[in-house]
């Protein structure tokens, strides 16, 4: 019984972190948020960081319970905006697990069909903006992967 009240507690409970003497996070306390839209849908989220930004080189991770590994974003960058048509060496990649059926979310300059990005950097140091892209969902000889074959994703960090 004490365990159940307990729970019942734990589970009530308001989970979120209060601010210290009532300031604002900061922006390295800034959360990474997807929007996923397409072939399936789903929002994920950090409390965490998952963007860096180090030298040329822009990377996020950004894990979702519909991938078996999380969004996988690499991006060279030389201003504070890329695209796919401005961009080379590019690469955003994820898995996903549809019934039995490997489906790979892949895009990329070196990939057909290559897929498209817009990242847009409000701040480099830490890094946060906005990234939106659109991924060609690959489907092995037989699968499954559902309609339609792209994912589009909104993130912001």
């Amino acid at each position: 019984m004490k365990f159940l009240l307990c729970m019942l507690a734990c589970a009530c409970g308001d989970h979120r972190a209060a601010a210290i003497d009532g300031a604002a996070p900061s922006d390295a306390a800034r959360a990474c948020a997807g929007v996923f839209t397409g072939n399936f849908s789903e929002t994920a989220s950090t409390v965490a960081a998952c963007a860096t930004l180090d030298g040329g080189s822009f990377t996020l991770t950004l894990p979702a319970p519909s991938l078996t590994a999380g969004l996988v974003v690499a991006i060279p960058v030389t201003g504070d905006t890329a695209t796919s048509q401005t961009a080379t060496g590019w690469r955003v990649k994820a898995t996903r697990m549809v019934d039995h059926d490997l489906c790979v979310l892949d895009a990329g300059d070196a990939v057909v069909p290559h897929g498209s990005f817009a990242l847009a950097l409000t701040s480099t140091n830490p890094p946060h903006g906005t990234l939106a892209l659109d991924q060609p969902v690959r489907a092995a000889a037989l699968a499954a992967c559902g309609d339609p074959l792209t994912e589009h994703v909104e993130i912001t960090f």
